[in-house]
């Protein structure tokens, strides 16, 4: 049977060299000229490159570690099906409200999923999207979805 420890690294680990192959064709942006800093390949580079690294290092962790699991745990848990969902929700709502509304929203719904109570994280993830939008609309000059709405 599959490990979801060694499997979803290795798919994520070939998704992202897939990404960074054909990351070149993306040199203009398909929704226009912006004036920005940075070109249309530098963040999908950027998350490929991170996403390889951190897999890389679940890897090396689960050999160190060899977990020894009496009963063999499925590839699918209750908590990586919300986070699918969670993700699909997410870009639904994203695409009818905007980043800004959107990632508030989700944001909240996920920490009292999570079942937080303390005001701070609440407060650190308003604040977490709020950055983002400043940095990505001001400092990066990259426009974020608006939505329909």
């Amino acid at each position: 049977m599959f490990n979801r420890d060694i499997v979803f690294p290795v798919l994520i680990i070939i998704f992202s060299a897939t990404v960074l192959a054909l990351i070149p064709q993306f040199s203009i942006p398909s929704y226009g000229q912006q004036d920005a800093s940075v070109g249309a390949k530098f963040f999908p580079t950027v998350l490929a490159i991170l996403q390889i690294i951190i897999c890389i290092a679940l890897l090396a962790q689960r050999k160190i570690k060899q977990l020894k699991t009496t009963a063999s745990a499925s590839i699918f848990s209750k908590m990586s099906l919300f986070g699918l969902g969670f993700l699909i929700a997410y870009a639904v709502l994203i695409s009818f409200l905007g980043y800004l509304i959107a990632s508030l929203i989700m944001f909240t719904l996920y920490l009292i999923f999570l079942k937080t109570k303390k005001a701070s994280y609440y407060l650190f993830a308003y604040f977490f999207v709020v950055v983002i939008y400043y940095l990505f609309s001001q400092v990066f000059l990259i426009s974020l979805p608006e939505g329909i709405l």
